[in-house]
């Protein structure tokens, strides 16, 4: 499935070769089954679960083809975040080299793992099984990409989620937040928070996939994982909490258990050392999560691309247009430097 998005050539090295391009518009479908919007919500709701369920386990069959090569990934990527741990713990004279090297140990473990089991599951989906160099060497090349395309996806995640946080910190400074009902407001307020949350991280779930394994810049990615899955919401948002939720669930419960009941210098070094521990957990989401949702990739994305050769493609909007030119730059320059073609818009 590492073809390439065929008809986003119009966007070449050269600015002007451009020819339009956008999004059509895809039926609600799952395994090759449109889903008709008259049928009642409870219909739905169970076929939607129903898709997620097979997306989960066809996941789960894929993880283990190559198990070891999986685990192999989770332990390599988990060591930077348990070193942050142990930097924190040993108490380590402060300064710049602490603070760097944490920040740095905390972007290896967070940012390079990702696309690692990305490449991972897509070759034993296809039933191939090399070793654990081939995933880092070839993960390495789309490092760049699968990055740019988060970039994008966290501002999308942040913005809604942000102003939501912060109109909650405002409010909980009032009088009123301290009262019964105001206390009520909160919790429905946070409840809010997570509701937007998880809506917009399933919206823009399959946006690292369009751009590694469909070969689509990341700019152009996000937007149409934004446009597919909106019409796939059903299948994508269930796939999203059947693998992720039975793990995320409990190693919260974990975590708030350690909260609550440490003390005294455990207590702060738990809380300075929480981003690296979530790094570390969510290598145990990542690969259920990865594999269910590579599976969903390879139904949905496909029949999108034959949806558009059919019907059409629409004006890329112009501020994905100035991004994807934006990202010219870094592979241009790369290639001046390597003296090397260039590989593409990031």
């Amino acid at each position: 499935m590492d073809a390439g998005y065929e008809g986003w050539s119009f966007w070449h090295a050269d600015r002007g070769s451009r020819v339009g391009f956008g999004t059509v518009r895809v039926g609600r479908r799952t395994n090759g089954q449109e889903l008709d919007d008259s049928r009642s919500t409870h219909t739905i709701v169970r076929n939607s679960w129903g898709a997620g369920s097979r997306y989960a386990t066809r996941g789960l069959a894929t993880l283990r083809v190559t198990p070891f090569v999986i685990v192999a990934i989770m332990v390599l990527f988990a060591l930077p975040a348990a070193g942050v741990i142990w930097i924190t713990a040993a108490d380590l004279p402060e300064g710049f080299g602490r603070t760097a090297g944490t920040t740095v140990l905390n972007l290896l473990s967070g940012t390079v793992a990702p696309v690692m089991f990305m490449k991972a599951v897509a070759a034993a989906h296809e039933g191939r099984r090399p070793g654990l160099w081939h995933h880092l060497n070839d993960g390495t090349r789309w490092l760049p990409r699968y990055i740019w395309t988060n970039l994008h996806t966290t501002v999308v995640f942040w913005v809604p989620v942000g102003i939501l946080t912060l109109g909650l910190i405002s409010y909980q400074r009032t009088a009123f937040a301290e009262s019964f009902l105001g206390v009520v407001v909160s919790v429905l307020w946070i409840a809010v928070i997570g509701g937007v949350g998880i809506y917009v991280h399933s919206r823009t779930l399959l946006a690292p996939f369009i751009a590694v394994h469909g070969n689509v810049p990341g700019s152009l990615a996000a937007l149409e994982s934004w446009r597919v899955s909106g019409r796939v919401f059903g299948p994508v948002f269930a796939t999203f909490l059947i693998t992720a939720g039975p793990i995320a669930v409990p190693l919260a419960a974990v975590f708030m258990g350690f909260y609550l009941t440490l003390t005294g210098p455990a207590l702060e070094v738990f809380t300075a050392t929480l981003a690296a521990q979530v790094w570390i957990a969510i290598k145990l989401i990542r690969p259920p999560l990865v594999a269910a949702t590579y599976a969903l990739y390879t139904d949905v994305w496909p029949g999108e691309l034959a949806r558009r050769g059919r019907e059409g493609h629409p004006a890329t909007p112009s501020l994905v247009r100035w991004l994807i030119d934006v990202s010219w730059w870094p592979p241009r320059m790369a290639a001046a430097m390597f003296r090397r073609p260039v590989s593409g818009p990031l």
